[in-house]
């Protein structure tokens, strides 16, 4: 078992939820068409590069009014905290389930952001072609991590069109067709906003790409398009965003959230696009922020797409949304279904991260923006999540991670931990699904972390098949504090990204921040990328072990019956168990209840009176597995 540095704050709880099933709202549906591409050259080095940026030393990040107020508040518990307690900082040996570990086989420094936030992307291809993109350019690399290409967003931009600045890269791999895209925006006026949006022509990231322009104001009502996040299915792109307020900080000037549902193919060939762009999308008439889709993992779904949201700008919430787009922009069929979840672990507006002391003998702190989901993937039915996080036992940053399981069901099953220590801090997760077969659903996660009184880093934890969480291993360790303006609060992110290699999965790329050695004046974010390795072939256990070998897996008696049945589970461990009644064709009629059984020998029973003459399937799910059985009720 593997030896913790610090004492770790986990909190994994199970639970059914309350929801607002398959509930239409009244989004609006604008439909639209782009004008044609311009064909932007990657390689192209006849158009000088300059790479320029522009850094206020003295511009202060703290965030205005709400979200100053909030971090204000959060601040004072953290010092009334640190008054009370003792930081711990001697190793300490703790027992986990899962002892597997994530393997670095590859590191290198990446770009240099010459601005913050890093905005850290990557979109690695099956030849193992990697984009690394942050704020300010975009570099490829080969699978030995030399670079190939270097170009600045700026100098991509400008073959398409003057623009006032760029900002947000986000890159992804289109697995399915073996391509990638690009996107970011341009302006942060409503009269120049501008989305910009680009297909490579082939798998070769280095070379032509179409790149279109598409109106970052679409409303004509003064706001303009922020924080794009993407993600792909079989026939459609989907990028959302975030419409702000002109004049105004984002912390104060958020309007509402949008998503766009792109053809995806017309990209490809180098058509004019065409796209529904949802807005309006709102529950119990408040606006829904921060849309984060759940990127598939290996087998695309053709039309659908799901989504996630919170009330990411509350002191603590349960809520979570779940969204679906049903169709594809083709079928002119295409709705939003929404779902309401209750997590069992609640979430929270996030602290700021605390580094060490500046060379005057200012705390320096790391800015944690909100709650907002910033990563999503989706497979086999499920979706596993990330966002930052209040840590309630130390006052301080964390990452919030969950899982919501039988995503399609009428009740999807939701399950969530928190991270961070007494110690070190976490922020900015993302995630991807790891190993040969989706089924048991491995998955790596990857978030920045920050040592009290020390240096900012990038790590990793891996998810078993069950659920169990590895320890965390440290992926880059900081070098030296991220010090780039005057203020004490330096940007921390905004995101992070991990993604699998499609034709060799039980490896990934990942891509994140880290403080290194001063450059110029002051010292800055850098970025890392690390190829990892999971070697596990666990499959999937049930803690549910039965008395008999009976090949439904529980015993049932009688059966069949006319007014009641027993049956007995022995438990290796305390578990929550949730019982189910489904017909024989696998759908769910009934949810019994869900209650604590003990390690040992436990019976069921219940009356099946209300139950028409017939087949049924009784199922009781534990935290590590399930157990069925038939049920024949007799007149």
């Amino acid at each position: 078992m593997y030896s913790k540095l610090f004492q770790m704050r986990k909190i994994i709880l199970l639970a059914n939820l309350i929801f607002i099933n398959n509930f239409i709202f009244g989004q609006i549906k604008t439909q639209g068409t782009s004008d044609l591409p311009k064909i932007v050259n990657f390689s192209d080095t006849t158009l000088p590069d300059f790479n320029p940026t522009l850094t206020s030393v003295d511009h202060k990040t703290i965030p205005a009014s709400e979200y100053g107020n909030k971090k204000d508040v959060l601040y004072r518990q953290r010092m009334e905290y640190l008054s009370k307690n003792k930081v711990e900082t001697g190793k300490k040996k703790i027992s986990f389930a899962n002892d597997i570990l994530p393997k670095i086989e590859l590191g290198y420094k990446a770009n240099i952001p010459n601005g913050h936030p890093a905005d850290n992307d990557i979109a690695v291809s099956n030849g193992e072609k990697v984009i690394s993109a942050v704020n300010t350019n975009i570099v490829v690399y080969n699978n030995q991590g030399t670079q190939l290409l270097s170009r600045s967003l700026q100098q991509l931009i400008s073959q398409i069109g003057t623009f006032t600045s760029t900002s947000d890269p986000r890159v992804l791999y289109d697995s399915q067709t073996d391509r990638f895209i690009f996107t970011c925006f341009s302006g942060s006026l409503s009269t120049n906003s501008t989305i910009i949006v680009g297909f490579s022509k082939t798998n070769d990231p280095a070379g032509a790409w179409n790149f279109y322009k598409l109106n970052g104001n679409s409303f004509n009502d003064s706001t303009w398009s922020d924080y794009p996040i993407i993600a792909v299915n079989g026939s459609d792109l989907f990028i959302t965003f975030n419409h702000v307020k002109d004049n105004v900080s984002w912390t104060v000037g958020f309007k509402q959230s949008v998503i766009w549902q792109i053809d995806k193919t017309r990209g490809y060939q180098g058509d004019s696009l065409k796209y529904t762009l949802w807005s309006d999308i709102k529950y119990n008439n408040r606006n829904l922020r921060n849309i984060c889709p759940a990127k598939y993992q290996s087998e695309m779904m053709p039309n659908n797409m799901y989504f996630l949201s919170v009330r990411n700008v509350d002191f603590t919430n349960d809520t979570i949304f779940l969204l679906e787009i049903t169709n594809s922009y083709n079928s002119a069929n295409a709705a939003i279904k929404q779902k309401v979840l209750k997590s069992p672990v609640k979430y929270g507006f996030p602290p700021n991260a605390f580094q060490g002391k500046s060379t005057a003998g200012i705390r320096q702190q790391l800015m944690t923006n909100d709650a907002r989901i910033l990563a999503a993937i989706y497979e086999n039915d499920y979706i596993h999540f990330g966002s930052n996080s209040i840590n309630p036992q130390y006052a301080n940053a964390g990452v919030f991670l969950g899982k919501i399981e039988n995503v399609s069901s009428a009740v999807p099953r939701l399950k969530t931990s928190i991270f961070s220590s007494s110690n070190i801090e976490y922020g900015y997760p993302s995630m991807t699904m790891i190993g040969n077969n989706a089924i048991p659903h491995k998955v790596l996660y990857t978030f920045s972390h920050c040592v009290y009184d020390s240096t900012p880093g990038m790590s990793m934890i891996y998810q078993n098949t069950n659920g169990e969480f590895s320890d965390i291993v440290r992926v880059k360790n900081g070098t030296n504090l991220i010090d780039m303006t005057a203020d004490s609060i330096e940007r921390w992110g905004d995101y992070s990204n991990a993604q699998r290699i499609y034709n060799n999965p039980n490896n990934a790329y990942l891509v994140g921040s880290w403080g290194g050695p001063q450059s110029g004046f002051n010292t800055r974010m850098l970025t890392w990328v690390a190829k990892v390795s999971v070697d596990d072939t666990t499959s999937p256990v049930s803690s549910i072990q039965n008395l008999s070998s009976n090949s439904e897996n529980m015993s049932i008696f009688p059966n069949p019956t006319q007014q009641f049945f027993t049956t007995t589970l022995n438990l290796v461990q305390n578990e929550l168990l949730n019982f189910e009644i489904y017909g024989m064709d696998g759908k769910k009629m009934y949810t019994i209840f869900n209650k604590i059984a003990y390690a040992g020998k436990n019976e069921f029973s219940m009356s099946i009176q209300d139950l028409p003459k017939g087949s049924y399937l009784l199922k009781v799910e534990g935290n590590r597995g399930f157990a069925t059985s038939k049920v024949v009720v007799k007149e």
